[in-house]
């Protein structure tokens, strides 16, 4: 995948950007890992493009991220083609 991840935040959630990819169409499913190394602390969360969404950024949003090391991909999935995952990018969450 060549989509690029971006992060914001204001301290209570932090946004994942996920930029618009090659090929990215109308049905393709976006699945976030958020991952911490701990159960309680780790996230998926997956968002659907919608026709109108095609060509744009989709954003996710870490609620109440608590200090840690994540490791953050995204995988983007076709019923037609299967899963196709993002490199991960290690972010550093600080008090």
């Amino acid at each position: 995948m060549d989509g690029i991840v971006t992060l914001n935040g204001n301290g209570r959630q932090l946004l994942v950007s996920v930029a618009p990819y090659p090929g990215m169409a109308p049905g393709d499913e976006i699945q976030l890992r958020w991952d911490t190394g701990v159960l309680r602390t780790s996230r998926v969360d997956r968002q659907t493009i919608g026709a109108e969404e095609a060509g744009r950024a989709k954003l996710f949003s870490v609620e109440q991220p608590t200090p840690c090391t994540a490791q953050v991909s995204y995988l983007v999935g076709r019923t037609s083609e299967g899963w196709r995952a993002s490199q991960r990018v290690t972010v550093s969450v600080r008090p």
